[in-house]
């Protein structure tokens, strides 16, 4: 299952007409975005994404019956 999560930028403001165009140059803006997610989870330390992996797969697990 998948989540979507839009994002919007007002090409009216400077900065965020200079952040959409900088978005843009990424052929895959999705991928591009979670990698940013990822280093902002790290605040500079490496994060051990199987565990997050575990967790979520438990998550799932946990909430199959409420679908």
């Amino acid at each position: 299952m998948k989540k979507v999560k839009s994002v919007a930028f007002n090409i009216a403001d400077p900065m965020e007409y200079a952040l959409y165009q900088y978005a843009n140059k990424h052929k895959y803006f999705s991928t591009y975005v979670k990698r940013l997610i990822q280093r902002d989870m790290e605040n500079g330390h490496k994060v051990d994404l199987k565990e997050i992996e575990k967790i979520s797969e438990l998550f799932k697990e946990n909430t199959k019956d409420e679908e």
